[in-house]
């Protein structure tokens, strides 16, 4: 009862700060970019708690429970891309002045690349819109008497709701303390494990590969996870609602630094859980749940529960905000608030009736970012880095993109760890990258300007 309460209140608490933040989103630089006026401390904390995703954070130490300390690669390799990024990408972006990562393409390279980039950027995002979904609606059922169906449902129309009504203004406001109630969650889970349910005999198992993780799998994580945070459209929404380039910059190296920091906490909670909990014991449910219900005290299981769903609610609502805005403003091309709210709606029905047909978090993940990182992340990255000096061939960067996603959305078709599954991707976007490089090689010397 108590934790239905707090549910309550956690969710009117929300409710209410994106009434406050409803009349602010009369344009779609506001809606979508939060005005462009941003500060670091904001931009920071909007980037980790929309990348330290509750998928993220349960499918993870799902993932330590299952393989042990590699999978600490799955995050880690987000935080060397934000590093790349900022070193690379960060300040380029924001000197765009796009609305998002497809208009962004079109500034850069062309209409045709816009829209094809657009496509595949709603698909992608539907595919983790459902992993969010399904992490919430776990978690809600784990702390209630209600079923999975049911949490679902629930969960599924309060985050419509709270995302129709603030927009990027409310989300970014938001973040900030979201942010902070999972790190301390997750910090405490941490120290509470190691220190109260030690006996100083704990099987901790710390190795780069294993068995079941050889450097074929750490490549691909590297280069297939790691891509997805580099070229990002949800970051990029970070980036270019900073209130300069100095700032994007700056809070790509922080949030990057941020995910290591995290990648080290989430995989000692996953490597605990190896060491201690059973198969049996766990039976269906996921590690990080079972330590919530079963090993931590109430008022710390209470914060962890708000802590998770404070990390879904930052990235379920850029989720659906960036696959909306994409949706109306790259391939309608109109600009207008009330339909990209629709749009909310509509792609949010999409993912849960697929969330109650598919569970798994990580698989769901991987499976949506193997055409995205192949097709779009090397032909936009080529693009960003010539941005000014010259301007890529347009036929074929599209070429890049369809042939890089083709390759490696055949990839999500194969078990995701299976040596196809893995390599697929892998192809995809190296073909993508040669026909990225030959884009600029016979492209103009002069950038010239799109329309956008």
């Amino acid at each position: 009862m108590m934790t239905t309460l707090i549910l309550v209140l956690y969710g009117v608490t929300l409710i209410g700060v994106g009434l406050a933040s409803f009349k602010l989103h009369d344009t779609m630089t506001n809606y979508l970019v939060a005005g462009r006026n941003q500060t670091k401390l904001f931009v920071v904390a909007s980037m980790l708690a929309s990348t330290i995703g509750g998928a993220l954070t349960v499918g993870a130490v799902t993932k330590t429970w299952t393989m042990g300390f590699p999978a600490f690669w799955f995050v880690a390799a987000g935080a060397i891309a934000h590093f790349l990024q900022g070193w690379l990408l960060s300040e380029k972006v924001r000197q765009t002045e796009a609305l998002t990562l497809s208009d962004l393409a079109d500034k850069l390279v062309g209409r045709s690349v816009r829209r094809l980039t657009s496509v595949i950027v709603v698909i992608t995002w539907v595919g983790i819109a459902t992993a969010q979904f399904v992490t919430m609606a776990g978690i809600v059922a784990g702390a209630t008497t209600l079923s999975f169906e049911v949490a679902l449902l629930i969960s599924v129309a309060f985050l419509v709701v709270y995302t129709l009504l603030g927009g990027q203004k409310s989300v970014i406001r938001t973040d900030l303390y979201q942010f902070i109630i999972l790190a301390l969650a997750l910090i405490f889970t941490a120290i509470w494990l190691f220190t109260k349910h030690n006996d100083g005999n704990l099987a901790i198992d710390i190795h780069l590969f294993s068995a079941s993780f050889q450097p074929q799998d750490f490549l691909y994580y590297l280069v297939v996870v790691g891509g997805s945070y580099f070229v990002c459209p949800m970051m990029f929404t970070r980036m270019l609602s900073a209130d300069s380039a100095k700032t994007a910059r700056r809070s790509s190296f922080l949030s990057g630094a941020g995910m290591l920091v995290f990648a080290v906490v989430i995989t000692a909670i996953g490597l605990w859980a190896k060491a201690v909990i059973t198969p049996d014991a766990l039976g269906s449910a996921k590690p990080l749940n079972f330590i919530m219900a079963n090993y931590l005290p109430a008022a710390g299981g209470i914060i962890l529960m708000l802590g998770l769903l404070s990390a879904i609610l930052s990235t379920a609502d850029t989720v659906l905000l960036t696959a909306a805005g994409t949706l109306q403003k790259d391939i309608i091309g109109r600009d207008s608030v009330p339909l990209v709210r629709v749009w909310v709606v509509v792609i949010s029905i999409v993912a849960a009736v697929i969330a109650l047909f598919y569970r798994d978090i990580i698989g769901i993940i991987l499976k949506t970012y193997n055409g995205y990182t192949a097709g779009i992340v090397p032909a936009l990255f080529v693009a960003i880095m010539y941005a000014g000096k010259k301007r890529p061939n347009e036929l074929l960067i599209f070429a890049a993109i369809a042939v890089g996603y083709g390759l490696g959305l055949a990839g999500s078709f194969l078990p995701v760890d299976s040596t196809g599954g893995q390599l697929l991707p892998l192809f995809g976007l190296g073909a993508s990258a040669l026909l990225s490089i030959l884009a600029i090689l016979i492209g103009p010397a002069k950038r010239q300007t799109a329309a956008a």
